[in-house]
């Protein structure tokens, strides 16, 4: 066999071998071709969990088909605050209409489940919820807040709004994660000496005087200090009719003489 004819079989082996680089490259494409089908597996593991999620946060009540209310005050030492409202249009179906009550219809699953808060809500009316403090008309409330010479403690109780006998359950941290898990429910955001009473909120009876509810009619309900207001509706009032000005009425004319 001549030298050319060797030589022909060497080329010839090396390429069908592929050379020291083919070899490396070939050891190389296992482990990548692992790593990246254990993070394509991880990335579908992490997406199937938050989808699950989401699936058992709207699964869970509130939904978008519930329409619940719930009865709340801010009670700062002795005194009730008024009612507040909303201070932007409403994206979440968590708000107030002015009336001492939290109006819960979820619009979506950002708001349904354990999204339903009472933070989600504080962010409808200019509320801010810490661990142990909340923040309402510009004043933070926290343990140790002055309440007549007494140190006050920031919790909050909640009842169902028709059991009077029921005892609160009380939250002391974490305002914000408190759920709008019933419908019907009492609120109390209180800072109040420690041992005093907190109150059940005066709204309560606008619970039942409520125009946002199917076959519901307009009716009034009484706020603190005796003020009958009309009670809450979703559907915006009819515009007022204006008058008619003075010089469009028809002036009769009497004949010339």
């Amino acid at each position: 066999m001549g030298k050319a004819s060797s030589s022909k079989k060497v080329a010839r082996a090396a390429r069908a071998g592929g050379g020291p680089r083919r070899a490396e490259q070939r050891r190389l494409a296992f482990p990548i071709a692992v790593f990246a089908i254990a993070l394509l597996g991880t990335l579908a593991i992490v997406i199937a969990r938050a989808d699950r999620e989401s699936e058992i946060a709207s699964a869970e009540a509130p939904t978008t088909a519930d329409h619940w209310h719930a009865a709340y005050g801010f009670y700062i030492c002795d005194t009730f605050l008024p009612p507040l409202a909303d201070i932007k249009p409403d994206t979440t179906g968590i708000h107030t209409h002015q009336d001492g009550v939290i109006h819960i219809h979820p619009f979506s699953d950002a708001a349904t489940g354990k999204n339903a808060t009472l933070g989600k809500w504080g962010e409808m009316v200019g509320v801010e919820f810490g661990r142990d403090s909340f923040t309402v008309n510009g004043t933070t409330y926290e343990d140790g807040y002055d309440c007549n010479g007494q140190p006050g403690t920031v919790v909050v109780h909640e009842w169902p709004a028709d059991d009077l006998e029921a005892l609160p359950e009380i939250h002391t941290e974490d305002f914000g994660r408190i759920r709008l898990d019933q419908d019907r429910a009492a609120i109390t955001i209180a800072v109040v000496p420690e041992g005093a009473e907190v109150p059940r909120p005066p709204s309560v009876p606008t619970l039942d005087n409520l125009t946002d509810l199917p076959g519901a009619t307009t009716t009034t309900s009484a706020l603190p200090g005796g003020t009958e207001v009309p009670a809450p509706s979703d559907s915006a009032p009819a515009p007022a009719e204006t008058p008619a000005p003075a010089d469009s009425v028809p002036v009769p004319t009497t004949a010339a003489q």
